[in-house]
């Protein structure tokens, strides 16, 4: 009887993603070429400049993301916050015009726009996890990443700065509002949308080869990565970026889960106030 429920189950799930598919033109899968999305690749389709050589001459940027068709766009319209810089990435140009009149300065990512939502987060994650990468950033000592459908208090982002150069901290990250404890926690939680069941096999392997390498399951903080603030003045800023990033294209899209894994190795990675106003499919 079990089986038989779970065969439901599993059918009902595949028939409203392909209806959802169709109407949006849009595929899931974990089929696509990753060789331009490797760290070699990246830095020299982005940027050839040096990190280290780039005096900070800026204080905080804010900046978000999206990537892929322009059926499927989720940016929040809300005009950017007088006095701070607002950057928008995306390789789709339609949205990079919609974001500039939102008052967010656009930058283009030369990669190709896909109907497969899986490639499309995956190229989401090179800005947020490689911000070092884009030369329109790398003159701000801090950097504050959101994701591209949530609000924030844009006040409290000056006492979040002051509060990690007090505490010597890298990055700060939310903790996540509802999973406590244990990483698989989080697998389980993201198991229930498509795009992650795209890649279970991979992020199950993923998680079994951290395990063997002597990373834990249970941890004091489960992050939720849809609002990062860095210190680009940190020594572990940037070998965090990388790390995170590397561990992104070996766990998968779900880059909370490979977060998870990477902050038990760096000490400076702190838990943020809650400064989300709301927040929507994170």
């Amino acid at each position: 009887m079990k089986n038989v429920l779970k065969t439901i189950k599993e059918l009902n799930r595949k028939r409203v993603t392909d209806r959802r598919n169709d109407k949006f033109k849009t595929t899931l899968s974990n089929s696509f070429n990753r060789h331009i999305l490797e760290i070699s690749s990246l830095t020299r389709l982005v940027s050839s400049k040096a990190v280290s050589s780039n005096p900070f001459t800026k204080d905080l940027a804010i900046y978000s993301t999206y990537f892929g068709s322009s059926t499927n766009k989720t940016f929040n319209a809300n005009r950017a916050a007088v006095g701070l810089d607002h950057y928008f990435i995306s390789n789709n140009k339609d949205i990079l015009s919609d974001v500039a009149k939102a008052g967010w300065i656009p930058i283009f990512l030369n990669l190709e726009i896909s109907t497969n939502r899986v490639l499309s987060a995956q190229q989401a994650k090179i800005p947020k996890a490689l911000p070092h990468l884009f030369p329109e950033l790398t003159a701000y000592q801090f950097l504050f990443y959101v994701d591209d459908k949530i609000d924030f208090d844009v006040m409290a982002l000056q006492s979040l700065r002051k509060m990690m150069c007090k505490d010597n901290n890298s990055l700060m990250v939310r903790a996540h509002p509802s999973l406590q404890g244990n990483i698989l926690n989080e697998f389980a939680a993201a198991m229930i949308q498509p795009r992650y069941q795209a890649q279970r096999d991979q992020t199950v392997e993923y998680i079994d080869n951290k395990l063997r390498e002597g990373f834990n399951l249970k941890v004091e903080h489960l992050y939720w990565t849809s609002a990062i603030l860095r210190n680009m003045a940190h020594h572990d800023t940037v070998k965090i970026n990388e790390d995170w990033y590397s561990n992104i294209l070996a766990c998968g899209i779900e880059c909370q889960i490979s977060f998870d894994f990477i902050a038990q190795k760096y000490s400076s990675i702190s838990v943020m106030p809650d400064i989300i106003s709301r927040t929507s499919d994170i």
